[in-house]
Order: C-alpha cells, then structure tokens, then sequence
C-alpha cells in the first residue's frame, strides 16, 4: 500500500508535467519580416487608445467572432517595412477590416496604416513550435526574433535559433519512476510530505542534472536527515529519465517552467 501511494503521487506528477493539458492555444497575430510570417507573442492593438479600440470592436463585430482559440475575436498582420511597423489587416470570422474613417490619424502619406501607438519588446517566432506553453502567446519557436520598438519605430532587432534536448513519454516515464523510486530506507513520519520539484542545472547537452527540491509544509519528526535521503532519492531518480528540455536565447528550460507540486503520502 505505501509503495502503491508513491506510484499513485508520481503519475500525477506526470500528468502534470505535460504542457498541453487542459490548454486551447491562442492564434496569434502575425508579423512580416523580410517576406517572412511570424507568430506574435502579444496583442498590438490593445496598445491602441480605448477610442479607437472601441470603435474597431464596433465595426468589426469583435465579440461576436470569437471562439476558444481566439477570445479576442480578431487576427491583426503586420509587417516591418522601412524600420517601421505598419498594420497591414485586421480579420476575424466575418470580415477584413475596412479602416476607412478609423485609423485615418495613424496613416501616412501613401496611404499605410503606421503602427506608431506601439512601443514595447516582442519576440516573433517562426519555423518549428518546440513549446506549447497553455495561454498560447507564450509559446516557443525553432527560431525566434527579439524586436525592440517605439512609437512604431523598430529600435533594435536580433534573431536566435533554439533547440531541444530529449523527449518525453508518460508511459515510459511513469514506468520507470515507479520501478526506481525507492523509498523503503526513509523512515519518514506518517502523513503527507508536499514537496515542489524543479530542475536546477542543466548539462551542455540540455539534459537536467541537478533536481531543486522544496518542502512546502512541515510536519513534527521530519528531521533535516530526512529531508536530505528525500532530496537524494529524488534526484537519483528523476536523472533516470531524459526528460525533455529546450533551450531559448541560450538559456536551458525544463518543459515545466515552473515545477510541479505532488504530496508523497507516508503510511
């Protein structure tokens, strides 16, 4: 029964790791660079002032358009052009938008709709999605460009390129952490010992080595002995797998940015 709980905790630590879990990924707005398309980590026409916002919800039926993927009810393309950064067209299930009359201030001398109300740091990605993250807009990209802009002004760009290490299957995973995980040496108190484990390092490679582990609630007779044998089996264990990580902008991520949670039940 004590080894069935561990077994049960560590499946629900698996289903938790997966970042597509109960997630509707958001469209997201596009963005042309050199002919190129590439997906936007943020709305650009929220940045509009709440005049011009409204009165394009008017028009276009904004809310009326929406559905699970898409709650703001519109896709906006932009593209840079001249180290600036127009508004090309705003779509949603029923219409183009016709700007006549409500973008007329932002539009220059050949008639395009400048996108001076925008000013902020945007990363745009294309290629391969290699991170699902689940409200979509935070998602991570094969290649991915870092855009620096002020008032529609392109102030700086840089383009990296990201990558994966290992992969990930719950089947096998679970398989092996309940096969390993050995806990029979820890003369833990009984009850529930709630712990939030996250990878701390990471190899060249991208493989996690060094596992954090933080205990979130104390319990009478959970000496610092035995707070290091569960930190030790832990780590052991989860180095067993080679979980998926990826690296964005040089920088090594677990596929769970935040950790996970789970309670180890003693009986």
């Amino acid at each position: 029964m004590r080894r069935l709980a561990y077994i049960l905790s560590l499946l629900v630590l698996l289903l938790i790791v997966s970042p597509n879990v109960s997630a509707t990924v958001q469209s997201r707005d596009i963005i042309i660079i050199d002919k190129v398309e590439h997906k936007l980590n943020k709305v650009l026409l929220y940045q509009l002032d709440s005049v011009t916002y409204d009165a394009l919800q008017t028009k276009l039926e904004f809310g009326k358009s929406s559905y699970s993927a898409n709650w703001r009810g519109h896709i906006s393309t932009f593209e840079v052009k001249d180290n600036k950064l127009f508004l090309n067209s705003i779509y949603t299930s029923r219409t183009h938008t016709d700007f006549k009359g409500l973008l007329d201030k932002y539009m220059d001398k050949k008639g395009r709709v400048f996108a001076s109300w925008v000013s902020g740091t945007f990363i745009c990605g294309t290629g391969e999605c290699i991170y699902v993250a689940r409200n979509g807009f935070d998602s991570v990209y094969e290649q991915e460009t870092e855009l620096i802009v002020k008032n529609g002004v392109i102030v700086s760009s840089r383009t990296y390129t990201n990558k994966t290490y290992g992969a990930i299957n719950l089947e096998d995973a679970s398989r092996k952490i309940s096969q390993a995980f050995d806990l029979s040496k820890i003369n833990a108190p009984k009850g529930r010992i709630t712990v939030k484990i996250d990878a701390s390092k990471f190899n060249n490679e991208g493989k996690v080595t060094e596992w954090s582990v933080e205990f979130l609630r104390r319990y009478d007779g959970l000496s610092a002995e035995i707070k290091e044998k569960i930190v030790r089996e832990i780590n052991r264990v989860f180095n067993l797998i080679d979980w998926k990580t990826y690296c964005r902008d040089g920088e090594w991520y677990w596929i769970a940015q935040d950790g996970v949670t789970y309670p180890l039940i003693f009986q």
